[in-house]
């Protein structure tokens, strides 16, 4: 039995992928209070070679105090063999957190205090108790039977449970309010932090931590620069659960899919000292190509990236310094990527919206890894409100009439 104190003596999220890439186990159920997908796709990848050895994985999660989102669940769904949301109307809230790892000879069970999001498996203050079990010692451990018996009652609740089973139960959600899309749940939650009345700070930062960031290999040679723009580069992508969102207007392009990123850009609002956007001039934040991890300076290199939408990873979207006739001086994001199955992400936006879907909204990306986002498409009603709630509220360019972006 152990006592893991996270961060101090190691991060839950680490030994998760650990257990999951071992052959020693055969089902993994996971019951939570909370679902983010900066704690799903960390753990996505050790889901599916798990489920791919013949593994079964089933996930119990609460809908409570807006702590698990629609990206979360959305990626769920696609990584889970079973999905299923808790929730009572009373205000009772349903706060477990345990994640169980059965095998034929052995087992192990994680109870404490680590939700499923990239602070609960990694850089939040959390605790809990790994305890191991040999299944050739005891037929009727005690812990085993204890945590069987609680996912049996939960499996047996009636109204007070919803199994998911195709994203349209997602949508549902969404739609009736139990769930919110993370980037209007920051929006919110930064509201309410900056409202008139909040008290003086009376504590520190914590403990730096990271949330784990791979970056491949063959990226790290793409983005070779002189030392300078590397060390900026670098900084920029050391930014922790930052989230950034862009006005959309008419898009670029005839497909109206492609973004413009910026050099350097422009800001009407926000303190960059000691941030990774500094650019050493209040007047200008380093540009939005810079989030990707690209360095604006090599302007003849280009970088291929995934996006995570809608649950389902978009791998070939491409940043690419244009030249020629279709050169505006400004990078782009040509979102254009296709599924494991050969289905461009253009067409998922066409069955959504049609041609136009991501005219005159608010796309959000979440940096996961280095070359993985999270991405979020918002209806341009929610414009004011992020605007609000940015810490750096900037345009998208060197001038007040390029399309605004923000970083929340």
């Amino acid at each position: 039995m152990e006592l893991m104190n996270q961060p101090f003596t190691g991060h839950l999220g680490d030994r998760l992928i650990g257990f999951l890439d071992s052959s020693d186990y055969h089902t993994l159920n996971i019951v939570v209070a909370f679902a983010k997908s900066s704690g799903v796709l960390r753990l996505k990848d050790s889901l599916e070679k798990f489920r791919k050895r013949g593994g079964t994985v089933n996930v119990y999660v609460g809908v409570d105090l807006g702590g698990t989102s629609y990206e979360a669940l959305s990626a769920l769904l696609n990584h889970t063999d079973s999905l299923n949301v808790v929730h009572s109307e009373q205000g009772q809230t349903f706060h477990a957190k345990i994640y169980q790892f059965l095998g034929q000879n052995k087992g192990v069970v994680v109870v404490g205090s680590h939700n499923l999001t990239g602070g609960g498996l990694w850089s939040n203050f959390e605790s809990s108790v790994i305890i191991p079990v040999d299944n050739s010692a005891s037929n009727n451990n005690p812990i085993v039977n204890g945590v069987g018996e609680y996912v049996g009652k939960l499996q047996s609740l009636k109204d007070s449970r919803m199994s998911i089973t195709a994203q349209g139960d997602i949508d549902k959600l969404l739609d009736n309010g139990y769930v919110f899309k993370e980037v209007v749940e920051q929006a919110r939650l930064a509201r309410s932090d900056a409202a008139p009345g909040a008290q003086a700070r009376m504590f520190g930062d914590g403990v730096p931590v990271k949330l784990p960031r791979i970056q491949k290999p063959e990226d790290k040679k793409a983005l070779a620069a002189p030392p300078a723009a590397v060390e900026n580069t670098a900084a920029l992508s050391a930014g922790e659960d930052h989230t950034i969102w862009f006005e959309t207007r008419s898009m670029t392009g005839g497909s109206a899919n492609i973004l413009d990123l910026s050099k350097r850009s422009l800001v009407e609002r926000g303190n960059l000292e000691g941030t990774p956007y500094d650019l050493g001039d209040s007047r200008y934040m380093r540009g939005a190509v810079e989030f990707f991890g690209q360095n604006p300076a090599a302007t003849n290199e280009t970088k291929s990236i995934t996006l995570n939408f809608d649950g389902i990873d978009y791998s070939g979207n491409m940043i690419i310094y244009p030249v020629g006739d279709n050169k505006n001086g400004t990078w782009r994001l040509q979102i254009r990527g296709a599924n494991s199955e050969d289905v461009k992400i253009t067409d998922v936006f066409r069955e959504k919206g049609g041609k136009d879907y991501l005219k005159h909204k608010v796309v959000a990306f979440a940096r996961i890894k280095d070359d993985y986002y999270c991405m979020s498409v918002l209806p341009g009603s929610e414009l004011e409100n992020v605007k609000t709630a940015s810490r750096i509220l900037a345009r998208n360019g060197d001038s007040l009439k390029a399309r605004q972006i923000g970083i929340l």
